[in-house]
């Protein structure tokens, strides 16, 4: 993962577990039909992406376009190689989305005069397009910016000396507003504990920072997945918590109309936004047996029904980060990596060394996969202070796959497992 996605991952993992214990669930009907498993072929016709009618989501190695209850399965226009990530649907526009590559990024996008590429010189995020065709991407702590009709990259410096940029959107007005990461310091955590919405006027060519969201030593608060609602103004989640309690963060929806934001309501749990079938909220929930990404409606009288699955605004589970991990690495060579930038199955946590010390021992007995015992000097992001977990590595490009059999070769852990990359 990104860095500033691995917190993502760290808080997801976090709320998951304690969601899994308290018996506390978001509002989803998710357990009518699994994300996961066997997936049928992609269709050929593209050309529901060149015109953006449809919401679209990360599928595995293809596109899930949401149909009212269906879902139609469309295969990538560009032929490239690279994990899909971060798609965005734009109305009459377009599509545009990430080829997550090892090395430099490649940020396509498909409009009625057909397919661009672009290669980020790095890690490219969320990429998005305007109502007239303008594309942006966040690389690094700025913006990147192409005009409509033209092939040429406009760089934009962000706000933060070394700040961290993430999910650029345009507004009606042709501003831009995105997430920034502050630069660590010493708060919460030694990842991302610190973001707030900023805005962007090419005209002055200056940003300013339209929420006021802060942390300290011990607390943490972060944006998530802004979206440009119907009316113009923008809906966001915010998620806070302290790092010295164990309990899951606070989730809330957040609007800002203008330059003034306004929480509008608590959430249940983890749920980011998805973006909007007409006037209505979608989000990615993860769906409960699997960790799954699925997709949710919110109707108009607030319950929620399953319409898709797959991932929009947030990174999708099922495939391996090419710049994290390799899978032809053994599992030897992952084990003697430690617990340091690969995707794990996580277990935990143990009040104790010893209790975590037998499991893992229990771990490579049932699976004869290597198991380690980890504490929050060595995986910060994913464990707290006075607790211990085991780390198991996962060594195919199958990530959701291993867990499953992770949990069904040890059922009574079903519960304490989960993907993480640290």
């Amino acid at each position: 993962m990104k860095k500033m996605l691995t917190f993502l991952v760290a808080s997801s993992f976090c709320a998951l577990a304690i969601v899994a214990r308290v018996g506390v669930a978001p509002p989803s009907a998710i357990a009518a039909g699994s994300c996961r498993g066997a997936r049928t072929a992609a269709v050929v016709d593209r050309s529901v992406l060149a015109s953006g009618t449809r919401v679209a989501a990360v599928d595995g190695d293809a596109f899930s376009v949401l149909r009212g209850g269906q879902a139609d399965r469309v295969s990538a226009p560009d032929h490239g190689t690279g994990v899909l990530r971060h798609v965005s649907v734009t109305a009459g526009v377009g599509t545009t989305y990430v080829r997550d590559r090892r090395g430099d990024d490649v940020v396509v996008a498909q409009t009625p005069r057909g397919v661009r590429r672009f290669r980020a010189a790095g890690e490219a995020l969320n990429p998005s397009l305007s109502s007239a065709g303008d594309l942006v991407w966040a690389q690094g702590g700025g913006l990147r910016v192409v005009a409509a009709g033209s092939d040429v990259v406009r760089m934009i410096d962000g706000p933060l000396r070394h700040g961290i940029a993430f999910s650029p959107r345009f507004r009606d007005d042709g501003t831009i507003v995105a997430g920034i990461v502050s630069p660590s310091s010493e708060t919460a955590s030694e990842d991302e504990s610190l973001s707030n919405l900023w805005g962007y006027d090419s005209a002055s060519d200056g940003w300013r920072r339209l929420t006021d969201f802060s942390s300290g030593a011990d607390r943490w608060s972060v944006v998530r997945t802004p979206f440009i609602a119907p009316d113009g103004s923008v809906d966001f989640v915010r998620v806070h918590g302290r790092a010295s309690q164990d309990r899951a963060p606070a989730y809330e929806l957040w609007r800002l109309q203008g330059s003034s934001p306004t929480e509008l309501r608590s959430l249940p749990g983890e749920m980011y936004l998805a973006g909007f079938d007409g006037s209505a909220r979608l989000w990615n929930l993860r769906e409960g047996s699997t960790g799954a990404w699925a997709i949710d409606r919110e109707d108009a009288d607030g319950s929620f029904r399953k319409v898709g699955c797959g991932a929009v605004a947030v990174d999708p589970l099922d495939r391996p980060d090419p710049d994290r991990r390799s899978s032809t690495r053994s599992a030897g060579e992952q084990a003697a990596a430690g617990a340091g930038g690969f995707d794990q199955i996580l277990v935990g946590d143990f009040s104790s060394a010893g209790a975590a010390d037998q499991t893992a021992a229990r771990i490579n007995s049932v699976t004869g996969s290597p198991a380690t015992v980890v504490d929050s000097t060595q995986a910060s992001a994913v464990v707290r202070p006075g607790v211990w977990a085991v780390v198991v590595p996962i060594t195919t490009d199958d990530p959701e796959g291993d867990l499953s059999r992770f949990r069904q070769a040890l059922p009574d852990l079903a519960d304490w497992s989960w993907i993480v990359s640290i």
